[in-house]
């Protein structure tokens, strides 16, 4: 990337065939662009808006900070065989339904 088109993203300049996307449509797919879900596209707006936003940015980074808690907390950790089974015959039952 040059430094002009740097500079653009980080000020938030878009060409007219690429406008930044709302706060809503960035946040409604937050999930999906940290899971690595988004076509390329997709990623790369919502990236630009999160590079960005200073009201956006924010959630982003605590969305990111949870995930690596639960991470961490569920490393070395495994269910005990009752919940397994327990688990099995839930979805079971859901599936007799």
């Amino acid at each position: 990337m040059t430094l002009f088109g740097f500079l653009r993203r980080l000020f938030g300049v878009r060409s007219e065939a690429e406008p930044m996307i709302s706060c809503e449509e960035a946040l409604a797919v937050v999930h999906e662009y940290l899971d690595g879900e988004l076509d390329a596209s997709q990623h790369e707006r919502v990236r630009a808006h999160f590079d960005v936003c200073a009201r956006c940015y924010p959630g982003l980074q605590a969305e990111e900070a949870f995930r690596a808690v639960v991470r961490r907390a569920e490393e070395g950790c495994t269910a005990p065989p009752e919940l397994r089974e327990r688990v099995l015959a839930a979805l079971a039952a859901v599936g007799e339904d």
